[in-house]
């Protein structure tokens, strides 16, 4: 069986660009990527950097001189990454597992991580790897969501796939949004070292004209479907339907609007 919490494969990267980006993530990497740029860095990593979206708005904020790697663990999705980027701009792509970065002690003044974190199964591995990472006085700064009590329209998807697989819901939409706790974040953070952990709460909005556009997105654009596939009970098209049908009579037939919440971190690394 593949394992749905990185299987971005096949077409997957593709329609999470298209669909997923502009409905959740473009204002929460233009705000990071903000954030990054106010750091005084010679050489910032990005991890799961997936298909590019914080990666192209860190190169756009960030000074020229500033070298910049992207890594992923999925080489699907930073393929997808590179083509955002041209030949001449100050830039690297490395695929890497989170938990296990290829890079030796002390290399990097800040690792940025955009909605990545949540899908490391060991949490304070990743952020002992990040931790490991950086110089003496260098930052890290993540973002993770809300949980799905803040977040209305992935919250209303699974109830839609909870009824429309008789009550067992495929699993994968749970784990963008359970890990949220601060008071779990910080203890894991501090038990990989970091010092000086500041917690941003930020409120916006999911915005898909359509609710088709919503569903494509959601179920085509994440392992969502290679979940649904593996069961192999129902069409994925068939999902699709569902979804969007269920979606437009919560949130209308256009020019939807729904509240989201995420966090943003950032901590020291102080030895």
């Amino acid at each position: 069986m593949v394992n749905i919490n990185s299987a971005f494969t096949g077409n997957i990267p593709e329609n999470y660009d298209r669909y997923l980006g502009p409905m959740f993530f473009h204002c929460c990497a233009e705000d990071l990527a903000g954030r990054v740029s106010g750091y005084p860095a010679q050489k910032v990593l990005e991890i799961a950097a997936g298909t590019g979206i914080a990666t192209r708005l860190l190169r756009d904020f960030l000074p020229d001189e500033v070298q910049l790697v992207a890594s992923d663990l999925n080489p699907d999705m930073l393929r997808h990454a590179e083509q955002k980027f041209s030949a001449a701009e100050n830039i690297s792509f490395q695929p890497a597992d989170a938990m296990q970065l290829p890079f030796g002690k002390a290399q990097f003044d800040v690792v940025v991580c955009q909605f990545g974190i949540m899908f490391c199964p060991d949490k304070i591995q990743a952020f002992s790897e990040a931790h490991r990472v950086l110089t003496p006085g260098g930052r890290l700064q993540f973002s993770v969501w809300g949980s799905l009590a803040h977040n209305p329209l992935p919250r209303t998807t699974n109830e839609i796939l909870a009824n429309y697989f008789d009550g067992d819901a495929p699993a994968f939409l749970h784990v963008p949004f359970s890990y949220y706790d601060p008071v779990e974040i910080q203890q894991d953070m501090e038990d990989a070292g970091f010092d000086d952990i500041e917690f941003t709460t930020l409120d916006g909005e999911c915005v898909f004209s359509r609710p088709r556009h919503a569903a494509l997105g959601i179920v085509t654009g994440s392992p969502l479907r290679i979940e649904i596939e593996q069961r192999g009970d129902t069409a994925v098209d068939d999902v699709v339907d569902g979804v969007a049908s269920g979606l437009g009579k919560t949130f209308g037939e256009r020019d939807c609007r729904v509240p989201m919440r995420w966090m943003v971190i950032s901590a020291s690394r102080v030895e």
